[in-house]
């Protein structure tokens, strides 16, 4: 049995992978508009992925016979000059995904409810992962630099990050 307040926190989560869907697929819709098509394909395979954790919210949620609340959410606005400003936003909303998070995991644990401390951990490894990729893109973004076929090269990259899933 979790708590009302529990039950906010998951429903939140839920509905913050939901709007990391539409934020990577906004960024995919950037990237398209900018000729980035590995980068397209990219944050495509990233939506895909989101959706799929909300998913797991909302069984699991739905397994503790707990309401499953969605909301509204805005067309996400991406305000990114280059593509290394696109992954500096991203990475921003990462680490706010890893915050709730972290929060989420706080409120399992203070109230005793092990088993949505364990559904959690799940979800704080990924958001390690996704942490970590989001620093290694932007880690080879500045090693490729800004010559003339900087743009590239960056896509190259993000093509076979897509492609080896």
């Amino acid at each position: 049995m979790v708590s009302e307040k529990l039950k906010d926190k998951l429903n939140e989560l839920l509905n913050g992978e939901m709007e990391a869907h539409h934020i990577y697929t906004q960024a995919a819709a950037w990237c398209s508009a900018n000729s980035f098509e590995g980068a397209t394909k990219f944050f495509l395979g990233h939506a895909k992925e989101e959706l799929g954790h909300m998913l797991k919210f909302f069984e699991f949620l739905d397994d503790l016979s707990a309401p499953i609340s969605l909301h509204g959410h805005q067309r996400p606005i991406i305000e990114a000059s280059d593509i290394r400003a696109l992954f500096l936003a991203i990475q921003e909303e990462e680490r706010k995904v890893t915050r709730h998070i972290v929060e989420a995991i706080a409120i399992s644990r203070e109230e005793h409810s092990y088993e949505t401390d364990a559904f959690l951990q799940w979800f704080a490894h990924e958001q390690h992962e996704e942490e970590k990729l989001c620093r290694k893109i932007l880690d080879r973004i500045d090693l490729i630099g800004k010559g003339p076929h900087a743009n590239y090269y960056i896509d190259r990259e993000l093509a076979a990050l897509a492609a080896s899933g």
